[in-house]
């Protein structure tokens, strides 16, 4: 999995030791669900909040037929409370701690040395390993906590009326074991023309934005563990944003505010037919299958503010942007850019 170069989708599924275990807490049944719920839910959340990021770097729209380039890494900051969850023992049926802490990482904590023992409707059982954070894994002296970038390349072209159409796009690409892609279109208006009271104010310049993400990514592993057909993960995110934005132009420099909405749905289902085998020491011995282990849902949705700087050289665009919402955010990013 190291050799595919898909960045933080592929990582937060199937990276460190959670691709190996996940056939093991397929054995757990619908309680599976509940607890991946857990253990995913920060890195999800934080993948979706990135796609929503760096959009923009100026209130001022495009001349027709203007356009730009812009590459952009943006990395949504993980919440210490986001780390860690309880193992509270009445949200499963078939799923129970066997030994260790009750405090269970998520994808973005640390190890931990807790066992879990999953038991079907006979009374077997098998115990394993609870799924282990990454937190450990992040450099402990790098100025981002434990973060989920995202980069994304974007162009964006001036069409009449003072709008900007912005695209990103990332064509159907597959492997062996991967196909993934990706499609962004946002709307940029100027609203600096509707208001003719800021005539007077030349170097301000108000916009308004809307756009809309969709990610989808199929895994199929030529390999598993546990025996099975059909066996494959898909998952489907979709994430907009509203924001309106305002500048100052300096010319060389400017200083940019957005204030807005931003949401989004991530949906990952394991499909295929999975075969356990229970006896008394733990190991699988006796057949059981599980069909359709897993259906996940991720939503995010909440206000955010984003304040940026830009620097202009030329045609070329250089800036950085703070963005203050449930996983605050950091952006920055290259353009070329003619007006």
């Amino acid at each position: 999995m190291t050799k595919t170069k898909f960045g933080v989708i592929l990582f937060t599924l199937f990276s460190i030791q959670m691709q190996a275990q996940l056939e093991e807490v397929f054995s757990a049944r619908d309680d599976a669900q509940t607890y991946l719920n857990h253990y995913l839910s920060p890195v999800m959340n934080g993948l979706m909040y990135n796609l929503n990021n760096g959009w923009y770097h100026t209130g001022k729209t495009h001349d027709k037929w203007g356009f730009d380039l812009t590459l952009t890494a943006s990395v949504s900051m993980i919440p210490e409370a986001e780390k860690m969850f309880v193992f509270e023992a009445s949200e499963y049926n078939y799923l129970t701690l066997s030994s260790g802490s009750n405090e269970l990482p998520t994808a973005a904590g640390s190890t931990t040395t807790s066992v879990l023992q999953a038991t079907n409707d006979e009374g077997d059982s098998v115990t394993f390993d609870a799924l282990q954070g990454v937190g450990d894994k992040w450099p402990s002296n790098f100025f981002i906590p434990v973060s989920v970038p995202t980069p994304m390349i974007q162009a964006g072209v001036g069409i009449p009326s003072g709008t900007d159409v912005k695209l990103r796009y990332f064509p159907k690409t597959t492997n062996e074991e991967l196909a993934y892609s990706l499609l962004g279109i946002g709307i940029q208006h100027d609203l600096t023309q509707h208001l003719q009271f800021l005539d007077k104010i030349p170097t301000l310049h108000i916009s308004a934005l809307g756009s809309f993400t969709q990610a989808q990514l199929t895994y199929t592993p030529t390999e598993s563990p546990v025996e099975g057909e059909g066996q494959r993960m898909e998952m489907k995110v979709g994430t907009y944003t509203l924001q309106v934005i305002g500048d100052i132009d300096l010319k060389l420099v400017n200083f940019y505010l957005g204030m807005g909405y931003t949401g989004g749905a991530t949906n990952i289902d394991a499909l295929g037919t999975y075969q356990y085998d229970y006896d008394e020491n733990g190991s699988f011995e006796a057949d059981e299958t599980v069909t359709d282990p897993m259906h996940l849902n991720f939503e995010i949705n909440g206000f955010k503010t984003t304040a940026g700087v830009r620097f202009s050289l030329g045609p070329v665009r250089v800036f950085a942007d703070y963005t203050l919402q449930k996983y605050p955010a950091i952006a920055a990013g290259l353009a070329f850019s003619i007006r």
